[in-house]
């Protein structure tokens, strides 16, 4: 598909979930804002990143149904909040490794 041409529609994002307003714009008219997305997986990426607010997508890229979408399915767990067991091995084996 070319996004030269294209004509986006714009998504009001809040908390995730995202809803056409009904508002059709022609890309080149949103060129270079950071809310222009090429997909769905864009769309949820960038809402993550910059938070809530208007994104513009290619009209034929967003679902057909009337409601409300859920953009953002799961959520992201923080890295540092995960267990460091698992480093801690390789750094024991590797430590045990170099005694030999």
């Amino acid at each position: 598909m070319s996004l030269v041409n294209a004509v986006c529609a714009e998504i009001s994002v809040y908390q995730g979930i995202g809803e056409c307003t009904g508002t059709l714009v022609e890309r080149r008219a949103v060129r270079g804002k950071a809310g222009l997305c090429k997909s769905m997986r864009d769309l949820a990426t960038k809402s993550r990143v910059l938070g809530d607010g208007y994104y513009y997508i290619p009209v034929d890229l967003w679902p057909e149904e009337a409601g409300p979408v859920v953009i953002n399915k799961m959520d992201w767990t923080v890295i540092g909040s995960l267990s460091r067991s698992r480093s801690e091995r390789k750094r024991t084996r590797r430590a045990s490794a170099g005694d030999d």
